[in-house]
């Protein structure tokens, strides 16, 4: 590790981990009902922190909420069932359950995958209302490379072809200055090209053998670059969207083998990061309160640089390799 000292990235990843869990009543089910995106953003940060098996009720109860058509709802006990919501709760609990092997968990995470897959549209996109369709459908993507990884189907032509049909209808939406842009959702670009390349380029690449996207992905990450603050921040320090930058990039240059060009950036936005956080925790943006699903963000980040500043490979801390 560089400039950020070894030492410091622990200490503030054990500090952050210990506010979320003085957060539990905002954010687990075994305290009441919750908003099942935080619930999701704090589940990922139990992953990489490998305390999984140190907490199985917190992802055996999102089985409970579990809608009857096999999605999740954005608030745990309401019935209205959200796409995004539904993909990464999905994606949790197949990661989760590589650990607890749970026959709750895996029916569960079957019974979403038949949900998912009747919900795509005929141009390849799936929706959601609180979400652009580009976002929304690389959160199928993703969910359903996480599937095949983690239940070892691969193989799959069923899913194979269901992904490949939604990087169809993404790649075409890609700008000329090689960001996804969205009037109405985020029309800066930063956010929705993030997850687009993580969730949906990179997989087209290593599952689906697609070689430009590849190319769109490098083409992507350099144009995201040019976006980047002096300061190290992107989209006028939104601590998000920087968060957002930051993992993409380390995921990015590392499946490309590229780290030595994109390390000092990601290192510049990880810097500001710890820079203007709070005592504990981050706020959406510079000097507003902390907030539990931006601190999972942000310990998320770190966990991530973490790993980045090793030999080991990111893909696992996607669950893109086992």
């Amino acid at each position: 590790m560089t400039a950020i000292v070894k030492e410091k990235l622990n200490s503030l990843i054990q500090s952050e981990w210990d506010y979320l869990e003085s957060k539990k009543g905002e954010w687990s089910l075994l305290e009441g009902e919750q908003d099942m995106e935080v619930l999701e953003h704090v589940l990922r940060c139990i992953l990489h922190l490998d305390i999984t098996q140190k907490k199985p009720q917190d992802f055996k109860e999102c089985v409970k909420v579990q809608n009857p058509d096999g999605g999740w709802s954005k608030e745990s006990h309401a019935e209205k069932t959200s796409m995004w919501i539904t993909t990464f709760v999905g994606l949790k609990l197949c990661r989760g359950n590589m650990i607890l092997k749970d026959p709750e968990i895996q029916a569960t995470v079957d019974k979403t995958l038949e949900y998912v897959l009747s919900m795509q549209e005929e141009d390849g996109h799936w929706s959601d209302p609180e979400w652009s369709h580009l976002d929304t459908t690389c959160s199928v993507t993703y969910f359903l490379t996480i599937y095949q990884v983690t239940q070892d189907k691969t193989g799959d032509d069923r899913i194979n072809k269901a992904r490949v049909r939604g990087f169809e209808f993404i790649k075409g939406w890609q700008q000329d200055s090689g960001l996804w842009k969205d009037d109405t959702f985020h029309p800066a670009g930063i956010e929705t090209t993030a997850h687009l390349m993580q969730y949906t380029l990179v997989p087209a690449y290593f599952m689906d053998k697609i070689e430009y996207a590849g190319k769109m992905c490098l083409e992507a990450a350099n144009s995201l670059v040019a976006e980047q603050a002096e300061n190290g921040s992107w989209d006028n320090e939104n601590t998000d969207h920087t968060m957002d930058a930051c993992r993409n990039l380390m995921l990015v240059s590392d499946t490309f083998k590229n780290k030595e060009k994109y390390a000092p950036i990601i290192e510049n936005g990880v810097r500001w990061l710890i820079d203007i956080k709070n005592e504990q925790g981050w706020g959406d943006f510079p000097q507003e309160p902390s907030n539990v699903e931006r601190t999972a963000d942000g310990l998320d980040t770190l966990l991530k640089y973490r790993r980045y500043c090793t030999d080991q490979p990111m893909s696992h801390f996607w669950a893109f390799s086992k």
